[in-house]
């Protein structure tokens, strides 16, 4: 057994309000102004007007019709906008008026809604906005549409994340949006689960960097800047890692694997300045974390000094009762969710839950410590956004909405996410003057390559698609000319449309590309009962297979859908993931050798349906040590992924064998493009505790940096490492060093690593 060196992690009340602060730019000065007129307003306020502040209510409550009827305009109720919006209060609004409003519509709803609350309601505070721009702001219409966010993690680039998201943050305030519910900061821990496609992936460091950017990205420039908006982060915990991969599905999480994977992409979102926080829909341990004290309180609120605003997801408080059966009543349910740590509550239908918040205060059955500091975090928000000044903002004054600009760099990170999984005697790229057949479910559709969130819910309706953005068959034909290509769908998502028409049409190109996909669909509509491709997609495959064309095989999906059987069938893939408006462009530039790609896989893409681990996975999980079974079988690594050149690592350098608690490891490396094509490459930098009482990670991932090198060009690339960066959950639960030997690991095939010893000791053993 090791010697173990513990990590005591202190938490100060200055760390706290230092790390609130960070990414929002609000000097000590303000600060403290805006905690006295938040001590002062919270001294005016009724009950009633406090537990209004915690409610969330959806938009079409106010409007005329029923809730989910469809609307071209939005109508507002006057009888329930009075009783709602100035008689209660509701202290925050979501959701959309059953269609994609432009910008110049959202600034006339929210003008509306602010104007008379500030002029007709008792104190004027000022109503929150929140919506799920997911990938770009999506639900206004006309805006940039970026990749999904498991694409992004794929770009392994963080400052794609932060220009998505300052691009996001510049769009929704265009249209008078300042709270966005993103981004995703769940590790995505089972593929089945369709919402993988708005994460960053499995790995908790690559979520943290992606996550970071995109909070500076939003939030850079203080949250009272006119083009930033405050981020939610979500789900808090474990909705990624469902023991049944369904959406809202029960997870089984220890405490140990909590500590070690989980909570520290939420603990880093804290630290770099997140002010909302959003509540995983589903139990842990069988517990709903909507009632799970110790998660919000102990954990969120109390150990990560967390200031900011716990939210409820949609109707959560509702299926507290429906759902997981945990509470007789909604009356038991809000007891039970406030008491735990919620702040606001996302009650969409009405505002049946101030009555209930009221009571329950009345009689005593939650404190009015916690309404004072729950609503406390609510109005801090809105001083920081500096709504009580500027409650909405002028479409016209975002001048670059939608601009050529903005296009140009969303072009960028769909190209730069796509990921080259396989390519036989380097067929791709092709050459623009050989005959080409594009077939499959996702070769001539908009919606397949935005995916879910896309200006609709599930993003399936056609009708918001902007007719100027290339599908993939649009975007080779412009590449190479009607001349030389050839389409016949083939398929669809589930069914047969004419395939033997496309084996006919095989005869006669030079080369087939295949693009199959997923229908577009997120939360429960995304639920699958098994990760295989669809069955007629694959046999598309197999027949067009012999004919003895070559075959390129474009994945436009949100998560691995096992190939195995097609894959020995292709000679090159492409991973697009959901690449958005500009995806088909991006995908015709990599196909034709426009854009050298340069993407990695941000999860390990499983060979079968029922086999799949996250890459750092225990020994003892892949392998039978009496017999010697191997049980870990993937298509693809976490972080593999091809390029049209070829780089070559040497001089892996270390500025010392050993490190200690106080001293800081320097690494480098040199990497040298040696193929015949200007690149990027991932450098990616793994540490494995060889021994540990607590059996030990696979490896983990410390460091990556994206490289750009030109034809025959070397980049020495360096790395600083501290005793941290070493640590694990031990066996009570801490974070842990354990003196002895760890392997160094570094490349950008996972494949084929650099390894290096390395061995920790207490400084006193020197």
């Amino acid at each position: 057994m090791k010697k173990v060196i513990p990590l005591i992690l202190i938490f100060l009340f200055v760390a706290a309000c230092s790390s609130f602060d960070n990414n929002q730019k609000v000097s000590e000065n303000k600060s403290a102004e805006i905690e006295v007129k938040i001590k002062r307003l919270l001294n005016q306020m009724t009950l009633e007007e406090k537990a209004a502040q915690m409610l969330n209510l959806g938009l079409p409550s106010i409007l005329n019709g029923a809730y989910w009827d469809l609307r071209d305009s939005a109508v507002f109720n006057a009888e329930r906008f009075r009783k709602y919006m100035i008689e209660y209060g509701a202290g925050s609004i979501h959701n959309t008026p059953g269609f994609t409003p432009n910008k110049e519509d959202w600034y006339h709803i929210i003008k509306t809604i602010q104007d008379s609350v500030r002029t007709k309601s008792r104190l004027g505070i000022p109503v929150l906005y929140g919506i799920d721009n997911i990938h770009g702001a999506n639900y206004v219409n006309g805006s940039t549409l970026f990749p999904h966010q498991i694409a992004i993690a794929a770009t392994w680039n963080p400052e794609r994340s932060k220009q998505s998201a300052e691009i996001t943050s510049y769009e929704s305030r265009a249209a008078s949006l300042p709270w966005n519910f993103n981004p995703n900061a769940d590790v995505a821990t089972n593929p089945l689960w369709g919402r993988i496609a708005e994460s960053f992936g499995e790995d908790p460091y690559l979520i943290s960097q992606m996550t970071n950017a995109y909070i500076q990205g939003s939030q850079g420039n203080g949250l009272q800047d006119s083009l930033s908006t405050a981020v939610c982060i979500k789900h808090f915990i474990g909705y990624g890692a469902g023991k049944n991969g369904k959406d809202r599905a029960n997870a089984l999480i220890p405490d140990n694997s909590l500590r070690q994977y989980f909570l520290p992409p939420f603990q880093e979102a804290v630290e770099h300045g997140a002010m909302s926080v959003m509540i995983s829909s589903n139990a842990v341990n069988g517990i709903p974390c909507h009632i799970n004290k110790y998660y919000i309180t102990d954990i969120l609120k109390g150990e990560m000094g967390f200031k900011g605003v716990v939210i409820s997801d949609f109707s959560d408080i509702d299926y507290l009762v429906e759902a997981h059966q945990s509470a007789k009543d909604k009356r038991e349910a809000t007891k039970m969710a406030v008491n735990a740590g919620l702040d606001i509550i996302m009650n969409p239908y009405g505002i049946d839950i101030v009555d209930i918040i009221v009571e329950l205060v009345e009689d005593g059955e939650i404190p009015m410590d916690r309404i004072n500091d729950a609503v406390s975090r609510v109005l801090r928000l809105k001083f920081y956004l500096n709504l009580f000044e500027v409650p909405y903002t002028n479409p016209t004054s975002y001048r670059q909405f939608a601009s050529e600009e903005f296009e140009e760099t969303n072009y960028q990170i769909a190209s730069e996410a796509i990921t080259l999984l396989k390519n036989t005697n380097d067929i791709l790229p092709l050459l623009s003057d050989k005959k080409v057949l594009v077939t499959g479910y996702a070769a001539n559709s908009m919606n397949v390559l935005n995916g879910a969130w896309s200006r609709t819910f599930l993003g399936q309706d056609t009708a918001y698609n902007d007719p100027t953005k290339w599908s993939i068959l649009k975007a080779i034909e412009k590449q190479i000319g009607s001349k030389n290509l050839e389409f016949v769908q083939g398929t669809d998502y589930l069914e047969d449309m004419n395939s033997d028409a496309a084996v006919k049409k095989a005869k006669y190109v030079d080369y087939v590309i295949v693009c199959v996909g997923e229908i577009p669909a997120t939360e429960k509509p995304s639920d699958i009962n098994e990760l295989d491709l669809p069955s007629i997609q694959q046999e598309l495959v197999k027949k067009l297979a012999k004919i003895g064309k070559p075959i390129i095989l474009v994945m436009v999906q949100g998560r691995p859908r096992i190939i195995r059987e097609i894959e020995p069938l292709a000679s090159a893939i492409l991973m697009a993931y959901l690449p958005g408006d500009e995806g088909g462009r991006a995908v015709s530039d990599v196909l034709f050798g426009k854009v050298n790609p340069s993407g990695k896989l941000p999860y390990t893409y499983p060979k079968y349906t029922g086999n799949f681990l996250p890459y750092y996975h225990k020994k003892a999980d892949i392998r039978d040590i009496n017999w010697g079974y191997d049980g870990f079988y993937t298509q693809f690594e976490f972080g593999f992924g091809l390029s049209y050149t070829h780089f070559e690592y040497s001089n892996l350098s270390l500025s010392a064998d050993s490190i200690n608690e106080n001293s800081e490891l320097h690494i480098s490396v040199d990497v040298k493009n040696t193929g015949s094509y200007e690149g990027k490459e991932v450098v990616q930098l793994y540490l494995k505790d060889k021994v540990a009482t607590v059996s030990p990670d696979s490896k983990k991932l410390v460091r990556f940096s994206k490289i750009n090198l030109k034809i025959g060009e070397t980049k020495t690339v360096k790395f600083s490492l501290q005793s941290n960066d070493l640590k694990s959950i031990g066996i009570n639960n801490n974070w842990i060093i354990e003196e002895g030997d760890f392997e160094l690991q570094i490349g950008g095939n996972p494949q084929n690593l650099l390894k290096r010893r390395l061995y920790y000791q207490k400084k006193n053993n020197q």
